[in-house]
C-alpha cells in the first residue's frame, strides 16, 4: 500500500490526500522521530483498493501548463494588513468568496498552538487564518470537507502550501470552477513536534499559559516586518 510504495520519507510531502481518499478510514497519518507525518495503513482492514496510491500526488506527478501573471497590490485596510505578515490579501479575497456564499479553508491555531486546517463561513472568522504559522499544517478531513461544499456548488477558497493544494486537487480528481486556491510560497516546513516542544518550554519558562503567536511581528507605523516571533502571555509578551 502507499507506506510500501514509498521508499524514501523525503518523497512524502505529508500532504494528507491518502488519508482523506480511504473508503475504509484504515489509513493514519503518524507522526515519525521527528515529527513529520507519514502515512501507515490498517492492514487488518484494508480492502486493497488501491486508492491511496493513486491519488498520491508524488507518485503519480502531473504537468500544470499555465501562462501565469503578476500583480502587486495590498490591502488598503491598515487593521487587517498589521494583522497580516504581508500585504492582507488574503483577507480581501475570501471576503468576497464569502459575500458569494462561500466557504474558506486555511491554517490556524487550535487551543494548545498546534497549526490545523479548518473552515470558515462568515468574515469575522478570518482573523484566525491570518499571518504565517511557520510549521507543518495538520490537514486532517479538509480535503474531504472541501469536496463535499464543492458538490452542493458552493463557492471554496482554499489556502495552503503548493503541496497541500497539489494534495486537494488529486484528491478532488476533477476540476471545479467553483474552487479557488492560494498556494504560499513555502520553503519547506518545520517539524510540528519541534514546535510543540518549543511551545511547551516558553510556556513552562513564564509559568503562565501563551495567549496569542506572532511569527513575523509588524509594527505599527513601520513599512517593514520585524524578523522576530512575538509571543503574548497575559499583558505582556515575549520576543524570539
Amino acid at each position: 500500500m502507499i507506506d510500501l510504495e514509498i521508499k524514501e520519507k523525503q518523497n512524502c510531502t505529508g500532504c494528507y490526500a491518502c488519508y482523506n481518499i480511504c473508503p475504509k478510514s484504515c489509513l493514519a497519518m503518524n507522526s515519525d522521530n521527528e515529527g513529520f507525518w507519514y502515512p501507515k495503513v490498517d492492514n487488518k482492514n484494508c480492502i486493497q483498493c488501491k486508492k491511496c496510491i493513486k491519488v498520491c500526488p508524488i507518485i503519480n506527478k502531473t504537468t500544470v501548463y499555465n501562462e501565469p501573471f503578476s500583480y502587486a497590490c495590498y490591502n488598503k485596510d491598515n487593521n487587517i494588513r498589521f494583522e497580516s505578515s504581508s500585504g492582507g490579501i488574503f483577507t480581501l479575497v475570501a471576503e468576497e468568496i464569502i459575500k458569494n456564499g462561500g466557504v474558506v479553508f486555511g491554517a490556524g491555531f487550535d487551543g494548545d498552538f498546534n497549526v490545523k486546517h479548518s473552515y470558515v463561513e462568515t468574515i469575522e472568522e478570518l482573523h484566525r487564518f491570518r499571518g504565517s504559522k511557520y510549521v507543518q499544517s495538520s490537514i486532517g478531513d479538509a480535503y474531504k470537507q472541501s469536496g463535499s461544499f464543492l458538490k452542493q456548488g458552493r463557492l471554496v477558497l482554499f489556502s495552503g502550501t503548493p503541496c497541500q493544494i497539489g494534495g486537494l486537487k488529486s484528491y478532488l480528481g476533477t476540476e471545479y470552477s467553483n474552487l479557488f486556491c492560494i498556494d504560499i510560497v513555502c520553503h519547506g516546513v518545520p517539524s510540528p513536534k519541534v514546535w510543540k516542544k518549543y511551545v511547551s518550554f516558553r510556556v513552562n519558562k513564564s509559568g503562565t499559559p501563551i495567549q496569542n503567536i506572532t511569527f513575523r511581528l509588524k509594527n505599527k507605523g513601520k513599512r517593514q516586518i520585524n524578523r522576530y516571533m512575538k509571543l503574548y502571555i497575559n499583558e505582556t509578551s515575549l520576543k524570539s
